[in-house]
């Protein structure tokens, strides 16, 4: 899995953010394991459904492997810890004397992953076909003026712009390290919007904000990261070239950035 995986080096001051399509990288499902430390092991196993440990399995070691490719480390030269909401961090990390944060999510066959030295940092990506599903909680997500701008949109416009509010709440809420604790429908989430981060699980910084920005990942996902205003917002789309462990690679490369 390894020789299937490479990304490029992360500048000290940008964010990195990752997407991978969890079903392309399925032929490794039984190495990915490999990769992951005891706690993560624990972690997967306890899901119910085979699908749903190979998911998260695949989802750790992949993150594991951005990490170290992004740091230029080896992916089993440090540890990553989780608080009690989950969330992942790197004990101990730093870049150029400031520490590195990550962010990770999963769902539906994606997953996504962010680093930033500059930061707290906060990830979030969804399949695009959840959007119908969430017209029935608007009032749980919106808050009274987003309500209120929602309601110039018609389907299925409007539904996805309820999507794209809701993979920027959660971003803002994993950077600030306070999971669901803080209701969506408290405040408002514009995309580029900046926010003063009030306390964390981590100890953020004093005076620490972060700018809100929608990540690039084409028709079938929608996703969102909330980094450091100053933090130069990087987006890859990571794909395993055809060449699963029993195939061949192929020009001597095992995958490509777009």
């Amino acid at each position: 899995m390894r020789d299937a995986f490479a990304c490029g080096p992360m500048a000290p001051g940008a964010c990195a953010t990752a997407i991978v399509d969890l079903r392309e990288w399925q032929p490794w499902r039984d190495e990915a394991w490999s990769l992951l430390d005891a706690s993560e092991r624990q972690r997967a196993s306890q899901r119910r459904f085979a699908q749903d440990r190979e998911a998260l399995a695949l989802t750790y070691a992949l993150h594991r492997l951005f990490v170290a490719g992004s740091l230029r480390i080896e992916p089993h030269a440090f540890s990553i810890a989780r608080d009690a909401e989950g969330a992942p961090h790197l004990p101990g990390m730093t870049l150029e004397g400031r520490n590195v944060r990550t962010s990770l999510s999963h769902a539906d066959g994606v997953a996504a992953f962010a680093l930033c030295a500059l930061g707290p940092v906060g990830i979030d990506v969804e399949a695009a076909f959840r959007a119908a599903e969430l017209p029935g909680i608007a009032t749980s997500v919106c808050h009274p003026t987003e309500l209120e701008s929602l309601a110039n949109f018609a389907e299925p416009a409007r539904s996805r712009a309820l999507l794209a509010l809701w993979v920027r709440k959660e971003a803002l809420l994993k950077a600030e390290g306070i999971g669901l604790a803080r209701e969506m429908c408290s405040f408002r989430a514009a995309a580029g919007a900046e926010f003063f981060l009030a306390g964390s699980a981590r100890e953020l910084p004093a005076a620490c904000s972060v700018r809100l920005a929608m990540l690039d990942v084409g028709e079938r996902w929608t996703a969102a990261v909330a980094a450091p205003r100053e933090a130069a917002v990087e987006c890859q789309q990571l794909h395993p070239l055809d060449a699963p462990p029993s195939g061949r690679s192929v020009d001597g490369r095992s995958l490509y950035v777009s």
